[in-house]
């Protein structure tokens, strides 16, 4: 849709961070066909707005740790961006786990008055639901902004992305950081991928477009607000019970009171505008940057896939080559954060989007497995410590240790047994007994381990065909590598790397 002024996409502001030593685009709207003008650094650049108005310059890469202003015209307009500096970007994406904000982490209180982030920024993507095919945009919807990661902003950042953040300054206290928050709690990665990454696959359409036009299809307006009223009704009961309990019982966790009254019905009705419709959070939060460059991106996401633990593979796998392709840059780093222990899903769903994660990982270059799978809350979803999960984060992001989660690379049988041998580790530990369950044909038998350097030891295992390493809901990890980071759960056919 053509402008009548000239304008920069949301994301290009006032206090903007650019990837350091990176080619980068810059986007926007000005009048159909006119010429339009950008001057950044040394760089003077032209290109001309199509048909629609829309616009995108291309921009050789820039030092590290630039300050620059960007300057736009066209016509008679001209734009000015002030405090424009180069760095390190980092895309964090997902659901409600990163979604989850510094404000509501169990230490704010205690960090939020001695916060001193020299040169770090952070910027909120709309979570825009919906938008018709005019793409016009909620009256409510606000305008994104680059904030100063400080006192009174910082609340407002992912809590995964504050550590994650903290740790990096730790260690780069000079570094320039730019965080782009865009995330949606409550969502599966079918929301996230675009169009072909589920029809393209015969499983994923039975999964996710089938059940989708099934729900929707042949519905009034008036049916879709007969089944939202009722479902709202089951949740304001639910909250009703859950703040009684917690009144009546204060010294109960979060965690147990759940487990004591049960969970926020979830998912909502299905509707044909929701937020969960497949491909739906692709085109109206994802595509909203596709110009924009990353140095990385972080993807924190599974839980709301535990009901179809089978297919997670393809989407992940499918959500990364996308996503690739959409900012073409097809090495673009992403660390993929393993799920932490949660007891209330169906047995071994959440075993198997680790798996699924660890999988993906090795399949495709440039991708990192972050492993919390030793944390987590037995029966609250939402953990309010996200410390652990952002520390190492920043750990791995910053190079200060290995590129990954300690994985198993390598086995081998011999006279004693079954050796396995780890990556990312040089001097394995155990934290009290650690065991394996090995299987010899139908029949699964638990097997003490031993560690040695950077090797494990399954006695007795010769004819094992099959291997699990805390393969269930809520592991309960117990190798670790030097650095305290835990050795992922795996299962793995014996034989097969």
């Amino acid at each position: 849709m053509a402008s009548d002024e000239l304008r920069l996409d949301p994301i290009y502001s006032e206090n903007m961070i650019i990837p350091a030593n990176k080619p980068f685009k810059i986007s926007g709207l000005a009048v159909s066909n006119t010429d339009v003008y950008i001057e950044i650094d040394d760089q003077v650049l032209r290109t001309t707005s199509d048909d629609s108005g829309n616009w995108v310059v291309s921009v050789a890469p820039i030092d590290t740790n630039v300050k620059t202003t960007l300057k736009v015209k066209s016509l008679d307009d001209q734009l000015t961006v002030k405090n424009v500096q180069t760095g390190q970007v980092i895309l964090l994406t997902g659901q409600s786990n990163i979604e989850y904000e510094f404000k509501n982490d169990c230490e704010y209180q205690e960090q939020v008055n001695d916060i001193d982030f020299k040169d770090s920024y952070y910027i909120n993507i709309p979570k825009l639901e919906y938008q018709d095919e005019k793409q016009t945009l909620p009256d409510d919807l606000l305008t994104p902004s680059w904030k100063m990661v400080k006192d009174t902003t910082v609340g407002s950042l992912s809590a995964v992305g504050y550590w994650m953040l903290k740790r990096i300054k730790q260690i780069h206290p000079n570094q320039v950081v730019g965080i782009i928050d865009c995330y949606k709690g409550g969502t599966s990665a079918s929301s996230w991928v675009p169009e072909e990454v589920l029809q393209n696959d015969a499983l994923l359409v039975s999964t996710f477009i089938e059940p989708f036009h099934k729900a929707v299809d042949k519905k009034t307006e008036d049916d879709f607000k007969e089944e939202l009223s009722a479902y709202y009704a089951k949740v304001d009961d639910h909250n009703t019970k859950l703040d009684a309990f917690t009144k009546k019982y204060p010294e109960v966790s979060l965690s147990d009171a759940k487990d004591k009254v049960g969970h926020t019905p979830w998912p909502p009705p299905m509707t044909n505008t929701s937020f969960l419709r497949p491909n739906g959070l692709y085109h109206t939060m994802i595509e909203k940057i596709k110009n924009y460059s990353f140095n990385k991106v972080v993807w924190y996401q599974g839980e709301n896939d535990a009901p179809n633990p089978e297919v997670y593979e393809k989407l992940l796998y499918g959500l990364i080559i996308s996503w690739r392709k959409l900012f073409k840059d097809n090495s673009l780093p992403f660390y993929v954060v393993q799920l932490p222990g949660y007891f209330d899903e169906p047995k071994d769903s959440w075993a198997k989007i680790r798996q699924s994660q660890l999988s993906v990982v090795q399949r495709i270059g440039d991708v990192h497995l972050v492993s919390i799978a030793d944390t987590g809350d037995k029966h609250n979803i939402h953990p309010e410590s996200k410390r652990v999960a952002g520390t190492r984060l920043g750990d791995i992001i910053s190079g200060i240790q290995y590129s990954d989660t300690p994985t198993i690379y390598k086995q081998e049988v011999v006279s004693e047994g079954l050796l396995l041998f780890a990556k990312n580790a040089v001097t394995l530990s155990i934290k009290g007994n650690a065991y394996m369950l090995i299987r010899n044909n139908q029949q699964w038998i638990k097997q003490e381990v031993y560690v040695l350097g950077d090797t494990i030891m399954i006695p007795n295992a010769k004819q094992a065909i099959e291997i699990r390493y805390e393969y269930k809901n809520h592991p309960q990890c117990t190798i670790f590598n030097e650095y305290g980071a835990p050795l992922a759960p795996f299962e793995m056919k014996v034989g097969r790397n």
